[in-house]
């Protein structure tokens, strides 16, 4: 309270407090304090970096190493599903159509085969 009625005296008294420019010792200070901080700054997000990628190695290298046995399984059930499917084109060749009145040779051809 005291202070609030020592700063309305002196506005009532017409006097303000202006700081003076700032000087050249103050200047420089400013300007080495902001380059430090600049540099803390730019080492403190190289550090960020380098731990958010290191964690994201750990867990990426975490996840397909638990999950290597599921992409095991995966590549062999495709392998399963592609030689059953290369089976029943084979089985189908040749078979006898009944078209109307006509019997045909056909010949099934798988279009997922590369030639």
């Amino acid at each position: 309270m005291q202070f609030d009625e020592q700063q309305e005296r002196l506005r009532q008294d017409g006097e303000t407090i202006r700081p003076g420019p700032p000087s050249v010792l103050a200047k420089m200070l400013a300007v080495v304090i902001g380059a430090a901080l600049l540099v803390v700054g730019f080492a403190v997000s190289l550090v960020m970096l380098a731990v958010v990628l290191g964690a994201g190695i750990a867990i990426g290298g975490f996840v397909w190493w638990k999950t290597r046995d599921l992409r095991k399984q995966l590549r062999e059930q495709t392998m399963r599903a592609h030689e059953m499917r290369e089976q029943q084109a084979h089985e189908r060749a040749g078979q006898l159509m009944d078209i109307g009145d006509v019997i045909e040779d056909v010949e099934f051809h798988d279009e997922n085969r590369q030639k």
